[in-house]
């Protein structure tokens, strides 16, 4: 009578047992849906294809879940299960991706927005929503907050302060000017901020010691401090702003 082979798998091995001969098979054998056979090996499960929306959403949540962290392709590489040089077929650099991240934080910065009739008033939210989402990311802040970055949220946040502008009375000319302005003084409190606040409580505790001995700073927490100077910044910018914007009301008014 003829004995029918039968292969039994070694559980958590790549090694068969023929039961007819007891005899011990490496490399005989794969493993298939229903047990040993000769079937096609098992293959890993697929990867998401990577894309530019996919590379950008994960660096994004990536800067906000590690924020005094420089981003790194060899990171992000990790998150996304890829080879790091997979990225350059999308990005030709990583300045380039860091801007692209960048310009999503102005998508950000509009969904915490909520304005109001008063001009003074919506512009005091746009810098807190401004403030507010790029603290989030200091190291990237620090790294491309000086930069144009180009993209379609970035040009939406501007065309919002610049009609902002034009509200309080300045004519299109002054209120693009008057964006710039606007602009580096906010990015320039908020890469201060960043540096400050993420500094190690021993620098931390050096720096009020050092404001209240030789300056007269009366402060005990420096995310309060800083908070307290962007206030008394914008108060003073957007008084300075009124006075500007009534000075020109008036001469559209004589020259009518």
């Amino acid at each position: 009578m003829r004995h029918q082979r039968v292969s039994v798998i070694d559980s958590g091995t790549d090694v068969c047992f023929d039961a007819a001969s007891g005899r011990r098979r490496h490399g005989e054998c794969r493993r298939t849906q229903h047990g040993c056979g000769r079937g096609a090996p098992v293959t890993a499960r697929a990867r998401p294809s990577l894309s530019r929306e996919l590379i950008a959403e994960a660096a994004y949540r990536l800067t906000r879940d590690e924020p005094t962290t420089p981003l790194t392709l060899t990171r992000l590489g990790a998150e996304l299960g890829a080879d790091p040089t997979a990225l350059y077929r999308h990005y030709r650099s990583r300045e380039e991706l860091l801007l692209d991240v960048f310009d999503r934080t102005y998508a950000d910065v509009l969904a915490r927005f909520r304005p109001s009739a008063d001009w003074r008033e919506s512009l005091h939210a746009v810098a807190v929503a401004m403030r507010d989402g790029l603290l989030e990311r200091p190291a990237l802040v620090a790294e491309v907050g000086y930069r144009f970055t180009g993209g379609l949220r970035e040009r939406e946040a501007i065309e919002v302060t610049r009609r902002l502008f034009e509200q309080a009375g300045l004519d299109p000319v002054e209120a693009t000017n008057q964006v710039r302005v606007y602009g580096e003084m906010m990015l320039a409190h908020v890469a201060m901020s960043a540096a400050t606040i993420t500094a190690s409580a021993e620098v931390q505790a050096h720096e009020l010691e050092l404001g209240r001995n030789a300056y007269g700073t009366e402060a005990s927490d420096m995310a309060a401090y800083e908070r307290e100077v962007f206030d008394l910044l914008f108060g003073t910018y957007v008084d300075g702003l009124e006075v500007r914007a009534r000075a020109a009301k008036r001469n559209r008014r004589r020259a009518s």
